[in-house]
């Protein structure tokens, strides 16, 4: 898997209010690169959103923990994960999508996101199947954390 686009809104100390965007292309074109900042400004965000977006799941939170609100940035009212990659011997180009919305009604109450996922074929993004990246990827959530 080769990461190409990773955007984020709204997760962990990503606020809603911009789109934050990682290019991976132009990071990675000279096949080594860093991600350095200052502590709590989100560089462990940018694995667990990639981890989440691929597999519904982080190791930070377990689904007994209200993952939904605890992710959610507080001052955010939505949560966007969308993360471009290419995999297999062609290197086709899949995306993986997470959003969710907090109930306007009650600021607590954060449902499930939503995960989807796509591959490019003829010039658009087509739905695959299932959001199970194991599939496209080939390999299981327990060796890709392990790997991250």
């Amino acid at each position: 898997m080769l990461p190409v686009l990773l955007t984020l809104k709204g997760i962990y100390s990503y606020r809603d209010t911009d789109e934050q965007i990682v290019d991976f292309e132009k990071l990675t074109q000279d096949h080594l690169f860093g991600i350095f900042a200052a502590v709590g400004s989100g560089k462990s965000t940018i694995l667990e959103a990639i981890t989440f977006a691929l597999y519904g799941d982080i190791e930070r939170m377990n689904n007994r923990e209200n993952r939904s609100y605890n992710m959610m940035n507080i001052r955010s009212n939505s949560m966007l994960i969308d993360f471009q990659f290419r995999a297999g011997i062609e290197q086709q180009l899949y995306r993986f999508t997470v959003k969710s919305k907090r109930n306007a009604k009650n600021f607590q109450q954060v449902p499930t996101p939503e995960r989807q996922a796509y591959e490019w074929k003829d010039s658009e993004w087509e739905p695959l199947e299932s959001a199970d990246a194991s599939k496209v990827i080939g390999i299981s959530y327990e060796n890709f954390k392990r790997t991250v």
